[in-house]
């Protein structure tokens, strides 16, 4: 049965019960008022309405997109660490006409301003921007932009130099075509680009903590077999002063990586066919006295035949302390056959069908083709790439 007090003590347990949730309840609401996040917010002449705007995280990939309004717009979201953003505006009367700028983002209220739209940069693919006038325009944020636009001033004269010397080369038509004047160019060009490649490195090794420029190490220990372990913990003695957390423990993850594909490490043995059909390892040709350089490769990849001409020089000139193994990853036979025909390489040819390939692919980290390992003569993986050139360099050193 029950009774009046039954009833009244129901109420007020009912009652503390309600209290306690509209608690809470305000409790979610105030902190989902006071979350961080950042609000970009911009207006620039010659913005069309109706102009796609997307907000892409260079890092992740993530992003936002909005449309303006008037000249105007805004962007809402939020980051973990300070990142490098791009922030495209594409006009919807002819998609192609893409504009862009590049500035580091944080949980803050940033402004974007423009004398007008065609004095940013132009979008000419991911990470790339061309020309642009940098006193037309600004970006009102927080430290870690500062920092970039520190970067940014310092490494303008080499950059312009490099894009100089690339026009004085490739694009200008008055050059002198000359074999005299090419080398003329070509030294400059070298020049120009090896000055600029170093200022580049100056700076992140003189400012390793910077959000951005502890960004580009993080980025570095993603390539594998790059980094000794003694140079891994080196890097992470550069950067540990960074005061972002989520950013130190994107390091720690690609110091990780960079651990599981250390330079020196063993090779891994693996299966493959000679053109005879024959069933082979790879075990059978290294550790002879020679290094070894093995270039994963297939008929209809471009930039692999693009390669082979340098291959081709590596060849020459290192055969007698390199040998090469081209290993075909194609899975018809018929065109890995007629590519070898068309090429006519003179080096050693493999095969490795699916099954074969898959065996490798996580073993040597292998994202994309051409894919060159080069191995000591003592078993030890010396160098992991996709670029003959860079790879050259490496030869000249052994």
């Amino acid at each position: 049965m029950y009774t009046l007090k039954t009833i009244l003590d129901s109420r007020i347990l009912l009652m503390k019960h309600f209290v306690t949730l509209i608690s809470l309840l305000s409790s979610a609401a105030m902190v989902a008022q006071t979350a961080p996040g950042f609000s970009i917010t911009g207006r620039i002449p010659g913005l069309k309405a109706g102009s796609k705007i997307e907000l892409i995280n260079t890092e992740s990939q993530s992003r936002v997109e909005s449309t303006a309004a008037d000249g105007s717009f805004e962007i809402k979201g939020s980051v973990d660490m300070p990142s490098l953003f791009e922030l495209r505006f594409t006009n919807p009367e002819k998609l192609t006409d893409i504009k862009a700028l590049q500035f580091m983002v944080e949980n803050l209220p940033i402004q974007v301003s423009a004398t007008h739209l065609d004095s940013l940069p132009l979008y000419v693919g991911t990470g790339n921007l061309f020309g642009g006038n940098y006193e037309c325009f600004s970006i009102k944020a927080g430290e870690a932009q500062k920092e970039y636009m520190e970067y940014l001033e310092t490494i303008r004269p080499y950059e312009k130099a490099s894009y100089d010397a690339s026009y004085n080369m490739f694009m200008d038509e008055k050059r002198d075509t000359s074999p005299e004047g090419q080398k003329r160019l070509e030294e400059v060009y070298n020049k120009a680009f090896g000055e600029h490649a170093d200022a580049v490195r100056k700076f992140q090794e003189d400012h390793a903590a910077y959000h951005f420029c502890t960004g580009m190490w993080t980025n570095e220990l993603y390539t594998p077999f790059a980094h000794t372990e003694a140079e891994i913990q080196e890097i992470w003695n550069k950067v540990k002063t960074n005061n972002s957390p989520a950013r130190l423990d994107a390091v720690r993850k690609a110091m990780e990586y960079a651990r599981k594909y250390v330079k020196g490490k063993d090779y891994t043995d693996f299966a493959l066919l000679d053109t005879e059909g024959n069933r082979h390892n790879m075990s059978e040709y290294i550790g002879k006295g020679k290094y070894v350089l093995i270039d994963f490769w297939a008929s209809w990849c471009v930039p692999c035949r693009a390669a082979i001409p340098i291959v081709r020089e590596i060849y020459k000139k290192y055969s007698d302390k390199v040998d090469i193994y081209a290993i075909s990853i194609d899975q018809d036979e018929k065109a890995w056959r007629q590519a070898m025909e068309q090429e006519k390489m003179e080096w050693n040819q493999r095969y490795a069908p699916d099954e074969m390939f898959q065996a490798v692919v996580e073993p040597y980290s292998i994202k994309g083709i051409p894919h060159m390992v080069l191995i000591d003569p003592q078993g030890k993986i010396a160098f992991v790439g996709h670029n003959a050139l860079l790879l050259t360099s490496v030869l000249d050193n052994i």
